[in-house]
């Protein structure tokens, strides 16, 4: 569906990609729950939604990027830049009341990530709340079921990565099927830095 919604989200290689399709495969020859499955170049880990697609502001999510969206996009490369590289290592299939879902603990890093973005963007008293953990959406359910029902003993074996780089986009059609790339950060910092930026502030309106 059609939205307005800026997120900086990491994009699975191809590598991943592949591995992810062949769980998408058996969830689907295992579950007989009714399944949404998500596009393969749409698979994506969130972390950070800036500004989701539900009209919280007293303007349209479009004015609030002309307004703050240059000074935002600089404030987060120059963050996604001073972080390291860091891993992630997806263990476990998951659900949640809408999706099926791959989740991975939260490494030092990225929620340091997360935070420093949500200390520093501010708009009409709302920040940005990070998820708390590292998950990708493989499915979304089309009807209404008891998800404690669904069985997710599919043989899964845990998958590793490593996150180098990041995308800033706007998301125009849900879940990811049309999006504007705004930028695309690489993390460069050293083991050791901090992800915070020295002397920043929140920046409101």
């Amino acid at each position: 569906r059609q939205c307005c919604a800026f997120h900086l989200q990491y994009f699975p290689e191809t590598t991943l990609l592949s591995k992810l399709g062949d769980v998408q495969d058996r969830i689907e020859r295992h579950i007989t729950a009714p399944l949404l499955r998500l596009p393969i170049a749409s698979l994506h880990m969130t972390v950070v939604t800036l500004i989701d697609a539900i009209a919280h502001f007293t303007v349209p999510n479009h004015e609030v990027w002309k307004l703050r969206g240059g000074e935002w996009k600089e404030i987060i490369d120059k963050l996604v830049e001073k972080t390291p590289p860091f891993d992630l290592e997806f263990s476990e299939v998951a659900t949640s009341e809408a999706a099926v879902f791959i989740k991975a603990a939260e490494p030092p890093g990225l929620h340091e990530l997360r935070s420093a973005i949500s200390d520093a963007i501010c708009f009409e008293d709302r920040r940005p709340r990070p998820p708390q953990i590292a998950h990708i959406t493989l499915f979304r359910f089309s009807a209404a079921e008891r998800i404690s029902k669904v069985n997710l003993d599919i043989g899964f074996t845990p998958i590793g990565i490593t996150v180098r780089s990041l995308q800033l986009l706007e998301e125009r059609v849900y879940p990811s099927i049309e999006i504007n790339k705004l930028s695309a950060p690489l993390l460069q910092g050293r083991a050791g830095e901090t992800s915070r930026a020295p002397g920043r502030t929140a920046v409101e309106l």
